[in-house]
């Protein structure tokens, strides 16, 4: 093993970050377009203190655009036209980040290049935040135009105020298809037969632009069960204002050997609620998006424990490189190292991009976070990664707890030491599941939090094996969303399997454990007898 230890490094690739509307700008096929440019003095360049192993593919310079008083006014018939341009001379693209942004409720903009083979947009009022701020993607060209469409007796209620201008001076637009042509990928898309069991957690794994990198996350559950946009990933990633970050969902290949994938559906703006660094802490912060995310993104919010137990099994899922999403697998034993789970993976690699993404145990439950390497830094290709074996470290989800995350994560005081995931739409199932418990009684009593996202819960069931079998019994509704039973008959040294199934009126099913019967809870009540005994 290579001695030296490197935090993983975050990438950027090309986006279309926010959600965006209809509507075409009104002068995208005008060739003969004569506004004013204002060109950016490089001598303001803002002196970021990026991690010393953070890719950096742009320079950001600090500027203050009034929108509004610098761009040229057209007006047609009840419509004010502004266009405004901006040029970084040099750089293969340009980003936009505002720190005052609202829009009225008729007013549409749009941003695209100056030789006009390119746009994004319409975006609009829904588009407005609290945090009255947006980020725009990489538009590629050194010359771009911003054009806003608006009623005149509206004008009043705009703002657009630009503070940031991202000047890409790496061609990372095309950094990443120039990579992927003849590399070589120990890790394995997570469209491939792999990824079967694991579909859920795949759908809750996301990427995250924090101006000139990017890292890998997970979007995470709370026992409110309430869809909160909660990110967690790694507090290395933390750089800069997280008003701006984007947030990319579902990029990822459709074929088990694709290199590509679409970055069409993502958010921006957010807010850190906890974080602890590398030297004092298992390394995490989690964010909020200040915007819900749609359902028509397919979000999995992945359920998570804070056992202090090292798991039987790793499985991550990531964006290695900054790459389409990919999932590796151990057999290696997890070991402990303080505030980290250390392994190695049998079949991928944790690279650079991948920092702050989840590793999930034999349940499919978050344990830890991607932290560090330990391998020299070699090219953000993964193929130098791949060609060596080497420890990954992630940061412990049980030690962070304390540090902040059950404030939010426990909205409802709970307690719980375990919470499964939930869609956007169908069951939640929150249980404090048994662990071996002495043996007080011939009878156990069985509780369990159902509520239903779409529909009504139309049944909930205990299923339970006494060694003959499994077989159902009806969990009863004693108050609100609260379903309990008890089963009989049992005895000192019994080995108990269980899991809890619920039906909503669209017939989605939801069991706990997860993925249940193949994954159920066991457990011994009171003592094995003497049989079982070593």
């Amino acid at each position: 093993m290579v001695n030296s230890l490197v935090l993983i490094i975050c990438f950027i690739g090309f986006s279309f970050p926010q959600i965006q509307y209809d509507g075409n700008p009104k002068f995208f096929d005008n060739s003969y377009l004569d506004i004013d440019y204002i060109q950016i003095d490089q001598n303001n360049i803002i002196d970021r203190e990026f991690h010393p192993m953070v890719f950096q593919f742009g320079h950001e310079y600090d500027v203050n655009i009034n929108f509004i008083k610098e761009a040229t006014l057209i007006k047609e018939d009840d419509k004010n036209i502004y266009l405004l341009g901006i040029e970084s001379p040099g750089a293969y693209a340009i980003g936009i980040n505002f720190n005052e942004f609202y829009l009225s409720q008729n007013s549409k903009l749009f941003f695209y290049d100056d030789e006009k083979s390119f746009y994004i947009g319409s975006f609009d009022h829904r588009n407005n935040k609290p945090t009255q701020s947006l980020t725009t993607s990489l538009i590629k060209s050194d010359r771009i135009i911003i054009e806003l469409s608006i009623p005149s007796y509206e004008l009043n209620e705009i703002k657009l105020n630009i503070d940031t201008i991202i000047h890409d001076y790496t061609d990372i637009n095309n950094y990443f298809t120039t990579l992927n042509s003849n590399r070589e990928d120990c890790n394995i898309n997570v469209i491939c037969d792999e990824g079967d069991d694991w579909r859920d957690q795949i759908d809750g794994v996301i990427r995250v632009q924090m101006g000139g990198g990017l890292c890998s996350a997970s979007i995470i559950n709370n026992t409110a069960n309430d869809r909160t946009p909660y990110v967690l990933f790694a507090d290395h990633c933390v750089m800069g204002g997280a008003s701006g970050y984007v947030f990319y969902f579902n990029y990822q290949s459709n074929t088990c050997n694709g290199t590509s994938g679409s970055l069409n559906q993502s958010i921006s703006g957010s807010s850190v609620l906890a974080q602890e660094d590398l030297n004092s802490g298992p390394d995490f912060a989690l964010l909020q998006i200040t915007s819900d995310i749609p359902d028509s993104y397919n979000p999995f919010y992945v359920g998570w424990s804070r056992s202090s137990s090292a798991p039987q099994e790793a499985v991550g899922i990531h964006h290695p490189g900054a790459d389409i999403k990919k999932i590796s697998f151990t057999n290696d034993n997890v070991t402990s190292n303080s505030d980290f789970w250390e392994f190695q993976y049998d079949e991928g690699r944790v690279v650079p991009g991948s920092s702050g993404s989840p590793f999930f145990d034999q349940n499919k439950r978050q344990v830890g976070i991607a932290s560090y390497i330990y391998t020299n830094y070699c090219d953000p290709s993964p193929d130098c990664y791949c060609a060596q074996q080497y420890d990954h470290g992630y940061g412990r989800f049980d030690r962070a707890w304390n540090l902040g995350l059950s404030t939010y994560l426990d909205p409802l005081n709970t307690g719980v030491q375990t919470l499964d995931g939930i869609s956007s739409s169908g069951i939640s199932i929150l249980h404090d599941v048994y662990d071996d418990t002495p043996f007080e009684s011939s009878t156990l009593n069985f509780t369990a939090i159902v509520s239903a996202y779409a529909g009504e819960i139309n049944a909930v069931e205990l299923y339970y094996d006494l060694g003959d079998g499994f077989v159902s019994i009806e969990m009863e509704e004693v108050f609100e969303d609260n379903y309990q039973t008890s089963i009989e008959g049992l005895y000192d040294g019994m080995i108990i399997e269980y899991y809890i199934l619920a039906v909503n009126s669209d017939g989605v099913i939801q069991t706990f454990p997860s993925n249940a019967p193949q994954n159920t809870v066991v457990f011994i009540l009171g003592d094995l007898p003497d049989l079982y005994s070593t």
